[in-house]
Order: C-alpha cells, then sequence, then structure tokens
C-alpha cells in the first residue's frame, strides 16, 4: 500500500505542470531536478515545483522503480503496474484507484508536453523511500536502499550546484532584485559567456574574469562573499541552467548604454542595456 500510495503523489505532481502555458516568467513554476540515490533522473520534460508542490514526469519515476505504465487515450487514464499493484490515474481527477479502490489525491494529475505529472508528496509512501526537498538548488532527493537507476534513465546535468551557487549570488548583486524579467536576463547573460568560447568556461571563472577590465566588479569586493543569494536571483539562476532564455545571445549588460555597441542592441529592461 505505502508503495501505491507513493505513485499517487508522483502523478500528482506531474500532471500539475500541464495547466502552465508559458512558465518563463513564472516564479511560481520553477524547473526542478530529480536525483535518485545519487544520480539525477532522466526526463524529456522538466519536473516542476508548482506553487508548493512538487510534480514530476510519472513515466521516468515510476520506471525507475520497476514499474510499467499503460495509457487509455479515450479516457485519460493512466494505469500504473508495479510489484502486483494496479494504480489508475485519471487527467484532472483527484481520484485515484488502487486495485479498484478510491483514494484521493490533493492535487489532480495532469499533461505537460504530453507527459503525465504527478505529484511528488505520495512517492515516499507508495515506493517505500525517503524523499528530501533542497530548497536552495530546487531538488529533489530521493534514497532507496538497493535501488539501482537503470543506465537509460540517468543523466548527466549539464551544470553543477556550484554553478547554480555563484550565479544566484552575481544576478542577485547585479539586478538588485528589480524585477524577475531582468535578474533572468542577467543569469542568461552569464550562462551565454559560460558557453561561448571566447570567456571562460565555468560560472565561478566568468563572474571572476579579469580581462583589461574587471568584468564583473560586485563580485570583486569583499562583501560579496557574505552576500546571500535572493529569492527571485535563486530561481532565475535555476531556469537559465536549465535552458529558460528571455535575452537571447546577450553577452553584455550596463546601466548605460554602450556608444560602440549600439547596432548589438537587444532589449532594454527596467534600465539595464543587454548587448549581444
Amino acid at each position: 500500500m505505502k508503495k501505491i500510495i507513493i505513485i499517487v503523489l508522483m502523478v500528482t505532481l506531474l500532471n500539475l505542470s500541464v495547466y502552465a502555458e508559458d512558465t518563463t516568467l513564472d516564479t511560481s513554476q520553477v524547473e526542478t531536478s530529480v536525483t535518485i540515490n545519487g544520480d539525477y533522473l532522466y526526463s524529456d520534460t522538466h519536473h516542476m515545483l508548482n506553487g508548493d508542490t512538487v510534480f514530476v514526469v510519472g513515466k521516468y519515476l515510476i520506471e525507475a522503480f520497476g514499474g510499467r505504465i499503460q495509457w487509455n487515450p479515450d479516457e485519460q487514464i493512466m494505469r500504473v503496474l508495479l510489484d502486483g499493484d494496479i494504480i489508475d490515474f485519471t487527467i484532472g481527477s483527484k481520484t485515484v484507484y488502487i486495485n479498484e479502490t478510491a483514494y484521493e489525491l490533493n492535487k489532480a494529475p495532469y499533461i505537460k508536453d504530453g507527459r503525465t505529472m504527478i505529484p511528488l508528496k505520495f512517492v515516499s509512501d507508495i515506493f517505500e523511500c525517503d524523499v528530501e526537498w533542497i530548497q536552495e538548488t530546487y531538488t529533489v532527493k530521493i534514497t532507496k536502499e538497493g535501488l539501482q537507476l537503470p543506465e537509460n534513465l540517468k543523466v548527466e546535468r549539464s551544470y553543477t550546484d556550484e554553478d547554480l551557487y555563484w550565479l544566484s549570488k552575481i544576478t542577485t548583486v547585479e539586478s538588485g532584485e528589480q524585477s524577475f524579467e531582468m535578474a533572468l536576463a542577467i543569469a542568461n547573460t552569464v550562462v551565454n559567456r559560460m558557453k561561448d568560447y571566447r570567456f571562460p568556461n565555468t560560472i565561478h571563472d566568468v563572474i571572476f574574469q579579469i580581462d583589461t577590465y574587471v568584468q564583473f566588479p560586485p563580485a570583486h569586493k569583499s562583501s560579496f562573499a557574505d552576500k546571500e543569494a535572493g529569492y527571485l536571483s535563486r530561481i532565475a539562476a535555476k531556469k537559465a541552467l536549465e535552458g529558460i532564455n528571455n535575452i537571447g545571445y546577450s553577452l553584455y549588460f550596463n546601466n548605460a548604454p554602450f556608444r560602440s555597441k549600439s547596432e548589438d542592441l537587444i532589449r532594454i529592461i527596467d534600465g539595464e542595456y543587454f548587448y549581444e
């Protein structure tokens, strides 16, 4: 029964993300990482924090625990087969059937990018595992003794927690938390530099780079070491590292226009000029 409850929670989390048409500038919805025994779980759709509920992609989570999924497109029912149990989730309904017995979920499953999203709060009970939410990195840490994540479900994340840490800090001081749109644009500018061959290839080295000029002056102040990342900047950094981009291939920004780069201007956000 514990395994069944966990699956129900997972399905609910996954389904909630379906209702968001555009989460780019929505701070209530944040792309989330999921690890199982230290390995990052593969998914072709982002796991999401929606408000106060984490939703995960049901397909890959259930497969990670050895289960199978059957999909009924006419009735919008996702059937989970796991360790002899049959769990039926209906998209948009809080009622889930476990071996034909009805139970109520706190959130209804939903579809996002063709994937069923389920709420994570039931995962620990259904799969008899420990689940920890790490707010600083927007990561769900799942631990279950003896479980080996299949190789095809493992993924190497393109960034580290250290990248997220430094990016959140520099975004906080450079944006002043004036707006989320500005914070996201600054975070993406730093990420763009990391990916560009003309700049260092880590977030840390991009931030502390000195190339003729100090690139990010706030990072070289003594107060920067103790600076706490702001709420908007942590979300902006996570989204930027997950590929959510609102500023294109911006490589420079300044609170005054660059006369020499007038043709490269991309946008002006809250008085900040962003350039290619």
